[in-house]
């Protein structure tokens, strides 16, 4: 195993401990097993990306007056739904083309088009036992 050039010399701390860690902070923490709940199954860091707006200055990680866990929390369920929104929509474009290309490719070139390599841009890349 090899020595990493900067160690790592923050101690592992528990769920109780890392909601101390945000109430000493600043931040108000309402629910103690639903942050307990958030901590254990998204991670603290994973998190961490989502209170850096409310914090007053990111060293020494000090929070503005009246931010709470749930603060936080909300941007991570509104950033996740825009992120599968969008993934959703990314699949059915990628769908839609795929099937217009095979579709045109088909009418244009034959049901066997895909199996042309005359047909390929670059035939050094295509390959007939990947159709395998």
């Amino acid at each position: 195993m090899t020595t990493p050039k900067h160690p790592f010399t923050k101690p592992s701390t528990t769920y109780d401990q890392q909601i101390a860690i945000l109430r000493q902070r600043g931040m108000r923490v309402d629910d103690e097993e639903v942050a307990r709940f958030y901590l254990q199954h998204l991670n603290y860091y994973r998190l961490s990306a989502y209170w850096l707006p409310f914090e007053v200055n990111h060293n020494p990680h000090q929070f503005h007056s009246g931010t709470r866990f749930e603060d936080a929390l909300n941007l991570y369920v509104f950033d996740r739904s825009l992120r599968l929104l969008v993934l959703d929509a990314i699949e059915r474009i990628e769908v839609s083309v795929r099937s217009q290309w095979a579709y045109h490719l088909a009418h244009q070139h034959g049901p066997h088009a895909h199996l042309d390599i005359s047909l390929a841009a670059n035939p050094a890349r295509w390959h007939s036992d990947s159709l395998s």
